[in-house]
Parts: C-alpha cells; sequence; structure tokens
C-alpha cells in the first residue's frame, strides 16, 4: 500500500503515506494485512509504539532487523529461549555430525592413498630429491589452521636450502614464474602439485583436511589479516590440501590484493555452502587439473 516514514524519501519505490505517528490513522482507514517494520537500531522506543499500534488492530507485525546489513546470504536464525539468535554467517560444517562425516571422508580416503600409492611413490619422490639437490626430503613450515591454532605442515622440498623466505623489508616471498630458488625436480613436483602429498600426514594428525581454506605461512596471514576483507573467516574450519578457490584458478602468486581477496571469497563460499558431495567435486576437479595442467602451478 505504501510506507510511514518521518520525512518523505523521493528514491523509495512506493506511495508515501505519511509519519510514522500517523500509523493509527492509516490503519483505520482500511484493512491492513502487515506492517513491516525497518526501523534503524536507535529508534527502539519508536519501534515499541508501532507494535502496540498495530496491537490494536487486526494486522500482523513483521520486523526486518537493521542488522542485516552484516550478514551474509547464508544467515541462520534460531531461538536461545525466548530471544532470537541471528548468526550472520552460517557454517554447518562445524556442526558436530557434520565435522565427524567429514573427519570419516578424510581419514578412509587418506588411509587407502597411503596403503595403494604413498606406498611406493614416497619413496621413489625422495630419492630423486635427494639425488638431484643437497637438503633434506621435506619442506616443514608454521602455518595457521582451524582456530588460530599453529601446527608445521609439511611438503616436499621443491626449492634450494639456501634461498630467503622473506625479502629485505620482511615480507614474505611468495613463489613466482620461473622461480630461481625452484630446483628442476621442484619444478616438476611443483607443477604436478606432489609436492603437497606429504600434507596428508598433516590430515591423518588431524590438523587439516583434504578439502578446506588453504592454509599460508605465518608471515603472510600476519600481512593479509587486516588488509583483505573476511580474511580470518577462513580459520573458522581446517585448513585443507585443495580447496574451492584453487580449483576456480585462484592458486599461486598472490602479489595483487584483488586476487588475494577472490581467493578468500571463494575460501567464504565455500564454508558457507559446504557439503560432503561439494568436496567430493573438488577432489575429482583437482584431480582433472592436474592431468590437465594448471597454469598457476609453479
Amino acid at each position: 500500500m505504501g510506507f510511514l516514514d518521518d520525512s518523505e524519501k523521493k528514491f523509495l519505490n512506493g506511495q508515501y503515506l505519511g509519519k510514522i505517528d500517523e500509523l493509527e490513522k492509516v490503519l483505520s482507514r482500511g484493512t491492513v494485512d502487515d506492517v513491516i517494520i525497518a526501523l534503524p537500531n536507535y529508534a527502539m522506543d519508536r519501534l515499541e509504539n508501532v507494535i502496540k499500534t498495530c496491537e490494536r488492530h487486526t494486522t500482523r507485525v513483521r520486523i526486518i532487523p537493521d542488522y542485516f546489513k552484516f550478514v551474509s546470504s547464508k544467515y541462520n536464525v534460531s531461538m536461545f529461549g525466548r530471544f532470537p539468535i541471528i548468526t550472520i554467517r552460517e557454517d554447518r560444517i562445524n556442526e558436530l555430525h557434520w565435522r565427524m562425516l567429514k573427519r570419516g571422508f578424510d581419514f578412509g580416503f587418506t588411509t587407502l592413498l597411503y596403503l595403494l600409492i604413498f606406498i611406493w611413490l614416497w619413496p621413489l619422490i625422495a630419492l630423486m630429491i635427494k639425488l638431484t639437490s643437497p637438503g633434506p626430503v621435506f619442506f616443514k613450515q608454521e602455518r595457521w589452521g582451524r582456530d588460530n591454532k599453529k601446527f608445521i605442515t609439511y611438503k616436499f622440498r621443491s626449492m634450494k636450502t639456501d634461498c630467503d623466505t622473506v625479502d629485505e623489508k620482511g615480507k614474505y616471498k611468495q613463489a613466482k614464474k620461473n622461480d630461481p630458488r625452484v630446483t628442476f625436480i621442484g619444478k616438476i613436483l611443483r607443477k604436478t602439485s606432489l609436492d603437497e602429498l606429504p600434507q596428508f600426514w598433516n590430515v591423518l594428525k588431524g590438523e587439516m583436511s583434504i578439502v578446506g581454506p588453504r592454509p599460508h605461512p605465518t608471515p603472510l596471514n600476519i600481512e593479509s589479516k587486516d588488509k583483505i576483507h573476511l580474511y580470518m573467516i577462513r580459520h573458522l574450519v581446517k585448513p585443507g590440501i585443495t580447496g574451492w578457490a584453487q580449483v576456480n584458478g585462484y592458486r599461486g602468486e598472490t602479489e595483487d590484493a584483488s586476487l588475494m581477496q577472490k581467493r578468500i571469497d571463494n575460501d567464504v563460499w565455500y564454508i558457507e555452502n559446504w557439503s560432503l558431495w561439494l568436496d567430493v567435486q573438488i577432489v575429482l576437479l583437482t584431480v582433472w587439473r592436474i592431468i590437465t595442467g594448471d597454469p598457476n602451478a609453479y
């Protein structure tokens, strides 16, 4: 029918019926089925008056809270006793039964890989690394996991042992295309993502999941957490060996802040839309990208 406001707003596509105090007159003139209240949070006294006015008529009252400018498309409304609770971002992946299902998938799939593939592939990769480059077989690095808990992640070493991981300004040096720090075998391992295989040990330990937001090194986390919108939301869940961002092309170097933002947007979408079938799809897409070649794998 129209809207009431203490001042007429030309940009609203509707009929202006008067000020809020004139609600009683509007309701008395004819049948109004619903009154939708969209007052700002500071107008609680006005909200109470509107509700009492509607209660004197046969009118349903609905409220659009001013909090909805903060919520995502996957919000949830529940009750805590008599009080409604608005969860601004639903992440059912953290509900106990779904966490148990995801953990069961991770553990079962990883165990099969160890028994069928890793038992012979890992020694072969280790031998190639040892024969072509001095240094350890594995590369260990501190990264952040679920709830910001730090853990040590493992990879097959793909870089020279005497290279720097931060520049003269203390900024983390991400791997670039044709990076001189990468060894000959390392290029092959990184191109095929085989360097990531030791992270399945992190999966068995429960520090990572097969699918989830990729964990970043501590220096990169510190650089990004206050610059990239919703960056820390990704730490609501376990990090993954592969993820929704990676199968959508957002892997590799993120020197441009917009690229990092797109990666984080994909990570948040994954958290809000998680399902076991989505995990299976991401695993299959990851295998397909390894077979066909990923231009951002270097």
